[in-house]
């Protein structure tokens, strides 16, 4: 009996001894879409590029939290101008001197030929009143003047911090990559591994460049500048009295009358007068019909005389 339960103890220990050395269990692969079979990607070699990565996003977020707001600025102006395409090309002169450049243009040609229309400028934030104030000289007068701001910075840290999660999950997986390699180095296994990590370093790179797209449109300013034609304005003298000019004025007039009364006599006699007429003929018919029949009916009437 006690070799019995000798026996039973060993086996036991041998099947436990037997469980720690088996191979680590394989990661699900029901939530990964299989390609097609590909050379996986080495293992890194190190850990400097996941730790530069890593360092890249702690220093971004560290920026946006560090009290300097990240803010879009917004500018819109109307301005009188002299000669549009002048104007145009003085302005985009200004943008290049501020280290700025023109995005788009938008320029059409009006009925009396002059050209009118905006263009849109990228000008460095921290430049940005005063190339305002230089390129508001270059017209002649400032119609118009509006300037927005978007504080983008709370939006900044979140994705620093999506970032920051996303490139944790990185390093995660490319450990459970080599660990893999190293027990089972099945082929389902590191294909499972292998495209979750594909999808994390894809969600990296979109983190990215949303980031550096709030961070372009921060440290550039859009001002937007609307040029109107100038409509020159005809000085007018003070009026003094002066005998000649009243005296053509008032010669201007009895013409004008003279033209109006002859006009109004040539439309009677040839228009209304004709109208009258014919208008008038049916009642002239009428009432000689009324005579003759009243004359008719009073010589029934008058007895013959004896």
């Amino acid at each position: 009996m006690k070799r019995f339960w000798l026996s039973f103890i060993w086996l036991t220990l041998l099947v436990a001894l037997i469980a720690c050395a088996a191979p680590v269990a394989r990661p699900s692969v029901d939530s990964y879409a299989m390609p097609a079979p590909a050379a996986p990607p080495p293992a890194p070699s190190g850990e400097g590029a996941v730790q530069a990565r890593t360092q890249d996003a702690v220093t971004n977020k560290s920026n946006a939290a560090s009290g300097e707001r990240m803010i879009v600025y917004t500018v819109r102006l109307s301005l009188q101008v002299q000669d549009a395409d002048k104007t145009a090309n003085d302005i985009a002169a200004l943008a290049a001197q501020f280290k700025g450049y023109v995005s788009a243009t938008n320029f059409t040609r009006d009925g009396k030929g002059r050209m009118r229309g905006s263009l849109t400028l990228r000008i460095p934030a921290e430049s940005l009143d005063a190339a305002q104030k230089q390129i508001e000289a270059t017209g002649s007068k400032v119609l118009s003047r509006a300037k927005s701001s978007n504080d983008v910075t709370d939006q900044y840290s979140d994705l620093g911090a999506q970032l920051k999660n996303a490139q944790a999950t990185e390093n995660e997986l490319r450990e459970l990559l080599k660990t893999v390699r190293e027990r089972s180095n099945k082929a389902e296994d590191i294909l499972a591994v292998y495209n979750r990590l594909t999808e994390v370093q894809g969600t990296i790179e979109r983190i990215k460049g949303q980031m550096n797209v709030l961070e372009k449109t921060t440290a550039l300013a859009t001002l937007t500048v609307e040029l109107v034609p100038y409509d020159e304005v005809q000085i007018v003298e003070p009026e003094t009295w002066m005998p000649s000019r009243t005296a053509a004025e008032a010669l201007r007039a009895l013409v004008q009358a003279l033209q109006g009364l002859a006009q109004l006599v040539i439309w009677l006699a040839l228009f209304f007068l004709p109208i009258a007429i014919i208008l008038l003929i049916p009642f002239v018919v009428l009432a000689l019909l009324l005579r003759a029949w009243a004359r008719r009916r009073a010589k029934t009437k008058t007895p013959p005389s004896t």
